[in-house]
């Protein structure tokens, strides 16, 4: 069907005119003898005779109208798609180079991180070792049983300025062993709400704890 095709309501005039002389007459008529009663009859019949006639005017317009709406529709979708479709294959570019440089910022805040551990280790061995020398054996045990602390250390990396809402990502989770996940939801009263596992459950424990669903045997954490 032609999409540009007006559909012409003109001949709906016509009949609903006719249409509304009816009820009007119909409510003049009060059953009171045979005359009454066959007047009451015959116009129950014209009324009949009118319901068949406006479907006969307005179903044709209306099938048009369906016709029209599913050709309009069908078009609507089929000039959205190609949009539609880059838009995506867009969004999977930029949140595969964004995954990309936090990679790279997670295996230097990695690189960092040991670099200080062992500049830390160097550190309380060395004062260890002087307060040896110094005689205070106790104190360079002391050194090096203390506790450790290395701060984290703290890389950016450099990204352009874009609308995050365009390139949002929606923490999900996924079961990939039920019965490691039983297992260890029987240990961990805590995690009971996981015991009934679906992806509504899942995907709402991803949101809460982020790539940490990973320490939980029997899932995987993954993003959309």
């Amino acid at each position: 069907m032609n999409i540009n095709e007006a559909i012409d309501i003109t001949p709906t005039v016509e009949v609903e005119t006719k249409a509304l002389a009816i009820p009007e007459k119909a409510r003049l008529i009060v059953v009171s003898d045979n005359d009454s009663m066959t007047m009451a009859d015959n116009t129950k019949g014209a009324i009949k005779e009118m319901l068949k006639e406006i479907d006969g005017v307005f179903k044709p317009m209306a099938d048009k109208a369906f016709q029209a709406h599913r050709a309009i529709t069908g078009k609507w979708k089929e000039v959205k798609a190609p949009l539609e479709e880059a838009d995506a294959y867009l969004t999977k570019q930029v949140k595969t180079y964004l995954r990309k440089l936090e990679d790279i910022r997670l295996e230097e805040e990695r690189r960092l991180r040991e670099v200080a551990r062992k500049q830390e280790e160097e550190r309380r061995l060395a004062d260890a070792l002087e307060a040896e020398k110094e005689g205070n054996v106790e104190e360079a045990q002391a050194i090096l049983e203390e506790e450790m602390f290395v701060p984290t250390p703290v890389v950016k990396v450099d990204v352009p300025k874009v609308d995050n809402r365009k390139y949002r990502t929606i923490p999900r989770a996924r079961c990939i062993d039920k019965m490691k996940l039983i297992r260890f939801v029987a240990q961990n009263p805590a995690l009971a709400d996981l015991l009934d596992y679906n992806s509504s459950v899942g995907n709402n424990k991803a949101k809460a704890m982020g790539k940490e669903i990973n320490n939980i045997p029997g899932l995987s954490y993954y993003e959309e």
